[in-house]
């Protein structure tokens, strides 16, 4: 979708499902941080006017909403701040009349900053460096139009500081269209967004579309991780209303059980494990590719630790963090134990056949 030029525009399909996956992240991500820090900060690095032409929140009042009608107690017992950064002036205004109307506790705040996100989160991070202070807990939603704006510096810089987490649309369709172009025009812009020189090569050495898009996802994922030291990363694929690759949203964090609970969310959007919704299908009936069963997570693991044995914390962290899937005690391992594939080693002596609880239990694949 090109970058709209009116403060309001229609929402599509994949931005429904892309704020269906917001909405369930932060419903379980707020009282996880609230309970283990004093305060954390929602970035929201591309907010927009806060509502669409139909009338449906954006993601500003969303999280604002999410924030305000939790359940759980800790969660506005705690400071939360909430960053908006948007460019155009009319859509700070939208937004503003939008966040005036809501009720906020003493314990939570916002701030609009009128600017360009790269310049304006760069500018906040420099002063706390130079305060040598750290920027507290946060989760950046950072989804653009364009690419121009979202160079991975900045993001290496946001993730140098400790419980941060990004969501990210990687712009895919209109980064590939521009690929071929003249590099004087974009050349820079893709350096930037890349922090290498490596996309270069990609229009040389992908022999399809299919393979350019699979080049383009994996250097942009690599890059997160090795670059911006994102231990973490997940994507999931956003398919326009010709079925085509519009965008992928990239997830990123440092810590296990963030990545497990967005995958939760993901799987909600599109319980295949392909990660991918398409707007060639209703968004209420999410376009499978494929089903991955509990017998995929099954030969997967026995692929994985054949012949080894493992704790349960390793079997748990090789599936959320390199398998589609994030649960697999009941799914693989207790029927892998009633058939015999596996051997339970357990410092429980009261410990009953197919739970696996951490600390005192080990897997001994056959």
């Amino acid at each position: 979708m090109p970058a709209p030029k009116t403060t309001l525009w229609a929402m599509d399909d994949h931005t429904r499902a892309k704020h269906e996956i917001l909405r369930r992240y932060l419903e379980a991500w707020l009282p996880i941080m609230t309970t283990y820090n004093g305060r954390i900060i929602y970035l929201d690095g591309f907010a927009g006017p806060g509502e669409y032409e139909g009338g449906e929140f954006g993601s500003p009042i969303i999280a604002i909403d999410i924030f305000r009608s939790h359940t759980y107690a800790a969660v506005r017992n705690r400071e939360v701040l909430f960053l908006f950064i948007e460019q155009d002036h009319a859509r700070c205004e939208h937004l503003r009349q939008l966040l005036a109307q809501r009720t906020l506790p003493a314990t939570a705040n916002y701030q609009i900053f009128e600017g360009n996100f790269d310049e304006t989160l760069t500018g906040l991070l420099k002063q706390l460096e130079d305060q040598q202070s750290r920027l507290a807990p946060t989760f950046a939603l950072i989804d653009p139009f364009g690419f121009s704006h979202t160079p991975m510096q900045t993001i290496t810089r946001l993730m140098r500081h400790p419980k941060c987490e990004v969501l990210i649309t990687f712009m895919y369709e209109e980064i590939n269209r521009f690929l071929d172009a003249d590099y004087t025009n974009k050349a820079a812009q893709y350096d930037a967004l890349f922090g290498t020189k490596e996309w270069r090569t990609i229009t040389q050495t992908a022999a399809t579309s299919q393979e350019r898009r699979n080049k383009l996802h994996n250097l942009y994922q690599d890059r997160l991780k090795q670059v911006a030291g994102v231990r973490y990363v997940r994507s999931f694929c956003m398919r326009n209303q010709h079925n085509a690759t519009d965008y992928f949203l990239f997830f990123g964090t440092n810590n296990l059980r963030g990545m497990e609970k967005m995958k939760q969310a993901m799987w909600k959007v599109d319980s295949s494990g392909t990660y991918e919704f398409s707007d060639f299908s209703n968004p209420y009936q999410p376009w499978l590719l494929s089903h991955l069963d509990d017998s995929v997570l099954q030969r997967t693991l026995s692929n994985q630790f054949n012949g080894q044995t493992v704790s349960v914390e390793e079997v748990k962290e090789y599936v959320i963090a390199e398998t589609p899937f994030y649960k697999f005690s009941t799914e693989a391992l207790k029927p892998m134990e009633a058939t015999g594939r596996i051997i339970v080693i357990s410092t429980d002596p009261k410990r009953r056949k197919g739970t696996f609880a951490e600390g005192k239990t080990r897997i001994r694949f056959l």
